[in-house]
C-alpha cells in the first residue's frame, strides 16, 4: 500500500486561481490521496466554487474558518486535521504537474530516512507564462548541512524560489509543534525546512514541479516590509530559543550549527533589504533600515552589504542583486 499522502488547498477570497490550482491537485495520478480545502474565512463564494469544482470526488474533504485567522494558526488547524503519513501545501493561485505526488513519494519510497522532499520550482506570471525555471540538484538525496548552506549563502545555481509547496513527513512537522508564530505567517516555511532537515536528508523530486506564481497582488509580494524585517528576526531567534530547534541543532557539529544559525542571519537581512528596494536604491532605502528590530548582527552584515553595493552605485548609476537574476532574490515565505 502506497502511504496516504494529504495535500492541503488553502483558500481566502480568491476565486481567480482557485480552479486551476484545485484542478491540478484533482489530477495527480498518486493512488492513496487525501485532499482538504481549507478556507480561511472567504466572504464571496469561495467555498461553493470549490464544491463546484471537487463534485462528488471522494478524496475531498472540507473545513472552513468563520472568521479570518493567522496564517500560522490556520496552517496548525490543518495539519492537525491532515490524515496522510504525508502532507504537502498547495496554495490556491499556485499549480503543480500531474505526477508530483508520485514522483515526491518515490524519493521517500527509494530513502525512507528522509522527512522533507522539494519539487522542482518554476515560477509563473498572472497568465501562466513561464517566468523562470530554477536548476535541479545532481542528486534526488541531499546531505543536510550542504543543501542548507547552498540556500543560505545563495549558493549557486538556486534550486527553488519558494518553500510553500514541500512533501513532508506530518510526525516531524507535529514534533517541531507545527508552524511557528512568526509575523503575518512569513517565514514559517523557511523555518520549517531548517528544522526538517536538521532530522536527515532532504530529498529533490526532478520530475515534481511545482508552479510558483508571483503578480503583485500575492501574498508574498504585497507584504509589508516591516512585519518581513520583524518575522525575519523572529526566524532568527526561533533558531537560538525554539526548544526542539535547540535541541536538533545540538545535535550536529558545532561548526554547522553556527553556519547555519549565521547563513539564517543572512538570508534574513537579504529579504528585509530586498522588500525595502535596497538593491535598486541603497541610498533612498536607507530610513527604512530602522524599521527592522534592533540586532547588532543585521547591521553588521548591512554595512557590509553597503561598502559592496555602493561601490557597484558608484560605478554603474544602479545596483541589481548580487548576480543580476532573478535566483538572487531571497527564498520568499509562505503564501
Amino acid at each position: 500500500m502506497k502511504p496516504l499522502v494529504t495535500i492541503i488547498v488553502p483558500t481566502l477570497n480568491r476565486t481567480t486561481y482557485l480552479a486551476e490550482a484545485l484542478n491540478s491537485v484533482l489530477a495527480q495520478d498518486y493512488p492513496n490521496l487525501d485532499i482538504l480545502v481549507s478556507d480561511n474565512g472567504s466572504r464571496d463564494d469561495t467555498p461553493d466554487v470549490a464544491r463546484a469544482i471537487a463534485g462528488d470526488d471522494p478524496r475531498v474533504r472540507f473545513r472552513r474558518n468563520e472568521k479570518t485567522v493567522p496564517l500560522y494558526q490556520h496552517f496548525n488547524q490543518f495539519v492537525t486535521e491532515a490524515r496522510g503519513e504525508f502532507y504537502m501545501v498547495v496554495c490556491d493561485d499556485d499549480v503543480i504537474n500531474p505526477a508530483c505526488v508520485s514522483e515526491l513519494i518515490g524519493v521517500v519510497e527509494r530513502h525512507p530516512e528522509i522527512n522533507v522532499v522539494i519539487p522542482a520550482n518554476v515560477t509563473i506570471d498572472e497568465k501562466g507564462t513561464v517566468l523562470t525555471r530554477f536548476a535541479h540538484p545532481d542528486s534526488e538525496k541531499l546531505d543536510s548541512f550542504e543543501y542548507l548552506k547552498h540556500w543560505l549563502y545563495e549558493g549557486t545555481p538556486a534550486y527553488f524560489a519558494c518553500l510553500a509547496t514541500m512533501l513532508t513527513r506530518t510526525a516531524t512537522v507535529k514534533h517541531f509543534g507545527g508552524y511557528q508564530h512568526l509575523a503575518r505567517g512569513q517565514n514559517i516555511d523557511n523555518l520549517l525546512m531548517i528544522q526538517c532537515a536538521l532530522t536527515g536528508p532532504v530529498g529533490y523530486a526532478a520530475n515534481a514541479t511545482f508552479f510558483w506564481r508571483i503578480y503583485s497582488r500575492s501574498y508574498g509580494s504585497a507584504s509589508d516590509p516591516k512585519l518581513v524585517g520583524f518575522s525575519s528576526h523572529q526566524l532568527v531567534m526561533a533558531l537560538r530559543t525554539h526548544p526542539q530547534t535547540v535541541k536538533a541543532l545540538g545535535n550536529i557539529a558545532p561548526e554547522q550549527r553556527q553556519a547555519i544559525l549565521d547563513g539564517a542571519q543572512l538570508l534574513s537581512t537579504r529579504a528585509f533589504l530586498y522588500a525595502i528596494r535596497f538593491y535598486d536604491d541603497p541610498v533612498k532605502a536607507f530610513p527604512r533600515l530602522f524599521d527592522f528590530p534592533y540586532d547588532p548582527r543585521f547591521y553588521k552584515l548591512v554595512l557590509a552589504f553597503y561598502v559592496r553595493n555602493l561601490r557597484s552605485l558608484f560605478q554603474t548609476r544602479g545596483v541589481k542583486p548580487a548576480n543580476g537574476s532573478a535566483e538572487s532574490s531571497p527564498t520568499m515565505s509562505a503564501k
